[in-house]
């Protein structure tokens, strides 16, 4: 329930709670003004027929007496005038009441409820000058007070609920003007804020706490919007210095393949030097010159490949996710880190698992992946070995620190038959600038690139290490479709 309905609510039973005390009061204080009144009345009127009653008594004797007290009640029809003998009354009780009141006493007696309903009698007796032998009895029934006490309650009724539908209207448009619409106007500026939308500043025609607060919320969507400005700022200050470090890290890496392509061009290079001079000194027939200068193609095409292969790699590209095939990029890998493995008698191997795998990528920074991965298991080998690249699909639960249910992923496996990995070293192999090679042989940067673009692509890495057997460096993606 909104805030105005709930202050309206609780205003309307707070005042009705009031009213209804207030009327519970006042038909009670009604109720008994009106009793005293008409007893009093009784009193007086039992007195008067009493003192009429006791002078015709000792003029006329106790039959005329008598006779006009009975007449009297003859002509009143609310009120019931009779001579009540005391000693033929049939209750003893009561005329033993009666016999010891003194002339002029009176004794008031509400009857139960009967056949025709409540009536309140009071006795007198007459001043004889001897025993009382009988009372005027002036009985009156309770229907008027009854009927009395209803009109009031239903005036006291009507009254308090006129007066609190009263008040409810007003608190409802009191509140609404006074809260409602201040609290939607602050509740939809929160939202904007929270919206990331911190124009328009909320305005409120007043002076109170509401009004304060809107002020307050305006000087903060203005601190936020200049936070969000320097947020943004150094955002791209960050992504620039990332896009930086890894264009450096590819540099790096394409330093690290140049001896090894060197060396790799040297053999299409003798092999192009020797045909073209064979070619050149005639002595060659035109069947061996055409042969020969296939060999030339062969070799150029062949250093061509290379070369063009490394430019790729280390020209600067903008990152495009897509649903991308795997194994290609494997083998794209391979066929450009040859050179290097080969240097160091180090075999590089591309499978699959299962054909036409796809993960959720970028082509060119997932390849930077695989290339650093490869040429930090290429450098691990001190010894003649292999390094296996692998693809499949798996089941996995996310680390604690990535979070998310488990689901099917992408695994690249870089294994390699190094020399492993001491414990404590693996807690920090991501750290950018860690690195156990020598001065001069690494950056440490390559791992930390590559796990910086693996979170990028909402994946992770794992590592697993036997020393003296060699490493498994495992890259989990999300799967993609093509």
């Amino acid at each position: 329930m909104k805030l105005v309905p709930k202050l309206t609510m609780m205003f309307i039973l707070g005042t009705s709670a009031v009213l209804g005390v207030n009327g519970y009061l006042r038909v009670r204080r009604e109720v008994g003004l009106f009793e005293s009144d008409r007893v009093r009345d009784q009193e007086l009127m039992a007195r008067v027929v009493a003192h009429a009653a006791s002078a015709v008594w000792k003029t006329d004797g106790p039959g005329r007496a008598v006779a006009m007290v009975n007449a009297l009640g003859s002509h009143t029809a609310k009120l019931k005038i009779s001579w009540l003998p005391i000693d033929v009354n049939g209750t003893p009780e009561l005329g033993a009441r009666l016999r010891a009141l003194k002339p002029g006493q009176t004794l008031t007696i509400a009857s139960e409820p009967v056949r025709d309903g409540r009536e309140r009698c009071l006795y007198t007796t007459l001043a004889t000058g001897g025993p009382p032998t009988g009372a005027v009895a002036l009985c009156e029934s309770f229907a008027a007070q009854d009927a009395y006490v209803r009109k009031t309650i239903t005036e006291t009724v009507v009254t308090t609920a006129t007066l609190a539908a009263v008040c409810a209207l007003l608190s409802g448009i009191l509140g609404l003007w006074l809260v409602g619409r201040p609290v939607s106007a602050l509740s939809e500026k929160a939202r904007r804020i929270g919206a990331g939308d911190f124009s328009k500043p909320l305005r409120l025609p007043r002076r109170d706490e509401l009004s304060a607060l809107a002020e307050e919320m305006n000087a903060m969507c203005q601190q936020l919007e200049a936070a969000a400005t320097r947020v943004q700022q150094e955002t791209a200050s960050r992504m620039a210095a990332v896009d930086q470090l890894r264009h450096a890290d590819r540099l790096t890496t394409v330093g690290k393949l140049a001896s090894g392509l060197a060396h790799e061009l040297g053999t299409p290079l003798n092999v192009i030097e020797a045909r073209a001079d064979m070619i050149a000194s005639g002595e060659t027939s035109p069947a061996e010159s055409m042969e020969y200068a296939r060999v030339i193609r062969d070799a150029s095409e062949r250093m061509t490949r290379l070369i063009r292969q490394l430019l790729d790699f280390a020209r600067p590209r903008i990152a495009s996710p897509a649903p991308h095939q795997v194994f290609e990029l494997m083998l794209k890998t391979v066929e450009m880190l040859s050179p290097l493995a080969s240097k160091k008698h180090v075999r590089l191997l591309a499978t699959e698992h299962a054909p036409g795998i796809c993960a959720f990528i970028d082509p060119d920074q997932l390849q930077q992946v695989l290339t650093n991965l490869a040429v930090n298991a290429i450098q691990a080998m001190d010894h003649p070995g292999t390094v296996e690249l692998s693809v499949t699909s798996t089941r996995a639960k996310p680390p604690a620190d990535h979070g998310g249910a488990e689901a099917e992923f992408v695994r690249i496996d870089v294994r390699d038959e190094g020399i492993g990995i001491v414990e404590e070293h693996l807690s920090h192999i991501f750290e950018p600038f860690f690195t156990t090679k020598d001065v001069g042989s690494g950056t440490g940067l390559g791992l930390a690139v590559a796990y910086g673009i693996v979170r990028d692509h909402g994946g992770w890495i794992e590592v697993r290490t036997e020393l003296g057997k060699g490493s498994v460096f495992q890259v989990f993606l999300r799967k993609g479709t093509e």
